[in-house]
């Protein structure tokens, strides 16, 4: 995916909170079998779960993300487990207990076809007992009236691990027809040089994915706002889905 190869190098600044983390290691653990992880970019997570101890594989579309993964693993000693891969056609030989899509990756898709043919493939791809674990986002009311321009809705300051400071800023318009947000980031180099990303996210309604899911063969579905298991509510930002196959 071109934009992630373009956005590898700095993925690790610009997405860098693991408020995630501590959930994800506790799902592995409970699912006492082998892992995936859909979409996993730098190795944010994996490498987390790997030096866990976890029996974890993971795959993206990105060379470019897993390239970043390969270096961060050598640096700390790790070996795993990855390979180049789309959600919508990937094929390993093996099942497994859990498998997790974390921060919206899977909204990336952009049509219902899209999505349950996903959806179907890591149905396919766990074991009969599995787990799947989705995370989305839930779009408030304003979110949908952002329709005529790009609008900025948020500047973050930023430092690496060596105190250089960074800008980062945020727009977003949202496609009526097509059902998407539209983001742009611009992040400003420590040396000036500003780097420009733009992505499209799906924006779905609690009820619209509950009953793909619910399509595709999984049952026990769940929906938390955020990360510690807390009843969701309309004005949660973070929807994790947790579903039984």
């Amino acid at each position: 995916m071109k934009l992630y190869d373009e956005m590898a190098e700095y993925y690790d600044l610009i997405y860098c909170d693991d408020i995630d983390l501590k959930f994800y290691i506790c799902e592995a653990k409970n699912s006492r079998g082998s892992v995936l992880e859909v979409a996993c970019g730098t190795g944010r997570i994996l490498l987390r779960l790997l030096s866990e101890g976890i029996d974890i594989m993971g795959f993206d579309l990105s060379d470019g993300m897993l390239g970043v993964l390969k270096a961060k693993a050598d640096k700390l000693g790790l070996t795993p487990h990855t390979l180049k891969a789309d959600m919508l056609d990937f094929r390993i030989n093996k099942k497994f207990k859990l498998i997790i899509v974390p921060y919206r990756s899977f909204l990336h898709l952009k049509n219902d076809e899209e999505r349950r043919t996903a959806l179907r493939n890591f149905r396919d791809h766990l074991d009969r007992d599995g787990r799947l674990i989705l995370h989305t986002y839930n779009p408030s009311p304003q979110d949908y009236e952002l329709t005529d321009e790009l609008h900025h809705f948020a500047t973050e300051e930023l430092s690496d691990p060596d105190g250089h400071q960074y800008k980062l800023e945020w727009f977003l318009r949202y496609e009526p027809k097509t059902k998407l947000g539209h983001y742009e980031i611009e992040l400003y180099l420590k040396d000036g040089v500003k780097k420009r990303f733009t992505m499209d996210i799906a924006y779905l309604q609690k009820n619209e994915l509950f009953n793909l899911i619910k399509s595709c063969g999984y049952k026990n579905i769940k929906i938390y706002c955020g990360f510690e298991y807390m009843p969701f509510h309309k004005d949660c930002k973070e929807a994790i889905w947790i579903a039984d196959f």
